[in-house]
């Protein structure tokens, strides 16, 4: 009787865990209106997006990364190093394993900034 139960449980615990790691479809809008107001260089509108949206800010942290990560890139382009750096900050908050691509590492303005986040997460 024990075995059935247990199995009951952990196939419970399993479903919660894939419902909690799915975004919302408004998550996904929210994402994808990023996406393109990045893509359009609508630098100020992704700031703000990302920083008024209630579905991002609830999402899972995959999307919340993304889109914490746009943002940043939009703030340095902008020429606002800190909040650049403080966005990185949040995105190693959430996930300390974080790392940008090698085509992005390199990059003149929002490398350094990652760079200086990840040095003051080890302090």
């Amino acid at each position: 009787m024990k075995q059935p139960v247990r199995m009951c449980l952990m196939s419970t615990l399993a479903l919660l865990a894939a419902c909690a790691s799915t975004p919302s479809p408004q998550a996904v809008e929210a994402l994808q209106q990023v996406r393109d107001e990045y893509a359009a260089s609508r630098f100020g509108a992704v700031v703000r997006t990302v920083a008024t949206s209630d579905a991002l800010a609830t999402a899972p942290t995959a999307v919340r990364v993304e889109a914490l990560k746009l943002q940043a890139f939009s703030y340095c382009v902008t020429n606002y190093r800190q909040l650049c750096e403080d966005s990185f900050v949040r995105i190693l908050q959430l996930q300390p394993s974080f790392q940008l691509a090698p085509n992005e590492a390199g990059h003149p303005q929002w490398g350094p900034a990652f760079q200086a986040a990840q040095a003051s997460q080890t302090r």
